[in-house]
């Protein structure tokens, strides 16, 4: 067994309760190794039964991806409302429970037919690829060190997701290399940040246990994107990679109740160079003075963007999660905290309907001006794919049009075994465009079950783009 699940070391003990005893007012915790992180958005099947699990267990979480400790704990609770759901989500968490193993492996085929174009969340996944393949191996020489070793590849594309080096403590876990970030509490779609374009590399420290009775929980990185040959310095264009950094803050005020508060910072790049940490510094507690200087482009610090989210999970008999996401992809009026170009998500999620159902409900609207900016002119984008929102992948290339998009998901798992899922997906891009955009919606269905050691399956994904397009694809996994 990994060291996720147990206690650590002596000396770890030590320094986690001496931290413990700091920050919690004289609350003892237990210091734990490192833990390893559940996929996001590669193993959908399995990931939604791990959201219905903390849902069950009055866990509200905010971002992604999930470290499986959260998980391991979250179950005792989970498994007294859904044994056959505890028992699937048991063995899969059995994957990554020894000091070395393939904790994933996912080949799949497909045909498709009709326009090609992005599939919501997929890593930069098109409608046209015949093949995707990910993978993920680890190896724990101890509790505080993790190296885990992954890809997800396709047509024209192959990116390490996943592989990483993991060192530290439940209270404060490093990680370098190719970690997803996912900061949102929704399933389909974070303003922010998401799983729509490839991952890029990125140094982060974060913790998995919540600090003190507040329950505080904390992401910080910094990420190389992708090359742009379209960065705005001195009166012409400047090629380079622009870094991106991003801080989540949440507490958990009350037991199931979590406000979270989010920022994303892109800076730098080609001859526009690094920042000095004041002038992040700046940057972060001034947005409006370093980013709004529209007549000297040149002293602009980058682009920015924040959100505060929020997930409360109702108990009870038919337990549910209520969440919410406001955000803004500038300032407004020259006020640091009002948040300009807003964009707004609800959702709504039932784990549990009639011992065999699952219901997903979400909804967004934003304003002009997301993933678009002037000094970076490939926007808010890693290979060519919006870092947020799917349907800012939806769109005329740097056209930053505001839209609507509503989600609704039926989750079934019937008698003989398996689970199906029926999802639908609209959006609507604003009329003022020229663009001159129709409705695109889409449906898929799913259906996968476990056969030994595997898991197999297939889905059906058919639509219309903004466009006008039609588009469909069927595709079989193992």
């Amino acid at each position: 067994m990994s060291g996720w699940p147990r206690s650590a070391a002596p000396a770890a003990a030590l320094l986690g309760v001496v931290l413990g005893t700091l920050l919690g007012g004289g609350g003892v915790v237990q210091a734990r190794g490192v833990s390893p992180y559940l996929p996001v958005n590669l193993e959908p099947e399995m990931e939604r039964q791990v959201e219905q699990v903390l849902t069950l267990a009055g866990k509200p979480f905010l971002t992604r991806p999930i470290a499986a400790a959260v998980v391991w704990d979250a179950l005792p609770k989970a498994c007294t409302q859904d044994a056959v759901l505890c028992r699937n989500v048991e063995r899969y968490l059995a994957r990554y429970m020894n000091r070395a193993g393939i904790a994933e492996v996912s080949i799949s085929g497909a045909a498709s037919s009709g326009a090609d174009h992005s599939l919501p969340n997929r890593h930069g996944l098109r409608n046209d690829s015949a093949w995707e393949v990910s993978a993920r191996a680890y190896w724990q020489p101890f509790d505080h060190a993790l190296l885990t070793l992954g890809g997800v590849a396709y047509e024209d594309e192959a990116t390490p997701t996943g592989s990483l080096l993991s060192l530290g403590w439940n209270f404060a876990q490093l990680d370098a290399g190719f970690r997803d970030h996912w900061i949102s509490p929704f399933s389909d779609s974070g303003m922010l940040l998401s799983t729509e374009a490839p991952t890029m590399p990125s140094v982060t420290i974060s913790n998995y246990q919540p600090l003190t009775r507040l329950g505080i929980h904390y992401e910080a990185f910094v990420a190389r994107m992708s090359e742009s040959d379209n960065i705005l310095f001195e009166g012409g264009l400047t090629s380079g990679h622009p870094q991106l950094a991003g801080l989540h803050l949440s507490i958990e005020p009350a037991s199931g109740w979590s406000l979270g508060f989010n920022r994303l910072m892109q800076f730098g790049g080609g001859a526009r160079g690094g920042n000095s940490i004041g002038d992040i510094l700046d940057a972060f507690f001034n947005p409006s003075g370093s980013d709004n200087v529209a007549s000297v482009t040149d002293r602009q610090f980058g682009n920015q963007a924040a959100s505060f989210t929020s997930r409360f999970v109702f108990p009870g008999a038919v337990p549910f999660s209520v969440y919410a996401e406001y955000a803004g992809e500038d300032t407004s009026r020259g006020r640091n905290y009002l948040l300009g170009n807003a964009a707004l998500s609800v959702g709504i999620d039932f784990p549990l309907l009639w011992r065999r159902f699952d219901l997903t409900f979400e909804a967004s609207e934003w304003q002009n001006g997301w993933y678009v900016h002037s000094v970076y002119q490939d926007g808010l984008v890693n290979d060519g794919h919006v870092l947020g929102h799917w349907g800012g992948d939806q769109r005329v290339f740097r056209d930053g049009v505001g839209a609507r998009s509503a989600m609704a998901r039926l989750g079934w798992r019937p008698a003989f075994g398996g689970s199906f899922a029926l999802r639908g997906r609209v959006i609507d891009n604003a009329s003022y465009s020229g663009a001159n955009y129709e409705r695109g919606y889409d449906i898929t269905l799913s259906y996968a079950r476990p056969v030994g050691a595997f898991s197999v399956g297939g889905e059906l994904y058919a639509g219309r783009d903004v466009f006008g397009e039609d588009f469909s694809r069927i595709a079989a996994f193992v």
